[in-house]
């Protein structure tokens, strides 16, 4: 390993200790009789990805926001979120127990979690902001194995960043590291890839059923999602 890419991944792993403090400060919610919401749109696809879909893997489910909305829809036999921050998933085993969600597991772990799961064990995946944060050889290995995991033409409900360019990485202290890398505080933030480039990637293993963009109102740009089916082929991540 080089000297940039030994740079590289401690950015990436250092990522995993600033979202454990992120995570530390969130509060435990009794969210019984409440709606859960984050964007039109965005609540609009995630009904249509629950209704078709019984066993549910949130990957880099962070605090567990998606696949308890996910949960909220009524139609879930089982799900499962995995991320590498052990304060996101004790958070999430907290708001499980708290608002009695059945049939819920989290647990910590990055992509080798999965290393004695059959092919096919999941009829649906939920990836949120993960894919664009990682190193590409990362994201390869997980895109891959992910795919393997989704049952013949299981869905997938892939969340976005906004696209930046280098004019604004650089206005908001992003450094560039390796090619379309970047990093804050010595934390990879960013992998940047045009919408293009994700969909041409995407297209050599899945169905791209909906493409939408949309504004939250805390972040520049809009933020990018892919509803996608998977297709019966060989298939590869940008």
């Amino acid at each position: 390993m080089n000297k940039e890419d030994e740079i590289i991944k401690q950015d990436y792993n250092r990522a995993v200790n600033m979202w454990n403090e992120t995570y530390s400060h969130c509060k435990i919610v009794d969210l019984k009789g409440k709606s859960l919401s984050v964007e039109p749109m965005f609540d609009i696809c995630l009904d249509i990805f629950a209704s078709k879909c019984k066993n549910i893997l949130d990957f880099g489910c962070g605090t567990g926001d998606v696949i308890f909305q996910c949960y909220e829809f009524g139609n879930m036999n089982f799900g499962l979120g995995v991320d590498l921050s052990e304060t996101g998933i004790q958070y999430a085993r907290k708001m499980t127990s708290v608002n009695n969600y059945k049939s819920l597991n989290f647990d910590i772990g990055d992509i080798s979690y999965f290393d004695s799961y059959e092919e096919g064990s999941f009829d649906g995946i939920i990836l949120s902001n993960v894919l664009d944060v990682m190193p590409k050889d990362v994201a390869v290995k997980t895109f891959n194995r992910l795919t393997d995991l989704l049952s013949p033409k299981g869905l997938m409900f892939v969340k976005l960043n906004p696209y930046y360019d280098k004019a604004d990485m650089a206005e908001w202290g992003m450094t560039q590291i390796k090619d379309n890398l970047f990093e804050e505080d010595g934390v990879l933030r960013y992998r940047e890839l045009d919408t293009a480039s994700w969909k041409q990637s995407f297209e050599k293993s899945y169905n791209i059923l909906r493409y939408l963009e949309f504004p939250y109102p805390w972040q520049e740009g809009m933020n990018r999602l892919l509803f996608v089916r998977k297709k019966v082929i060989i298939y590869s991540c940008p």
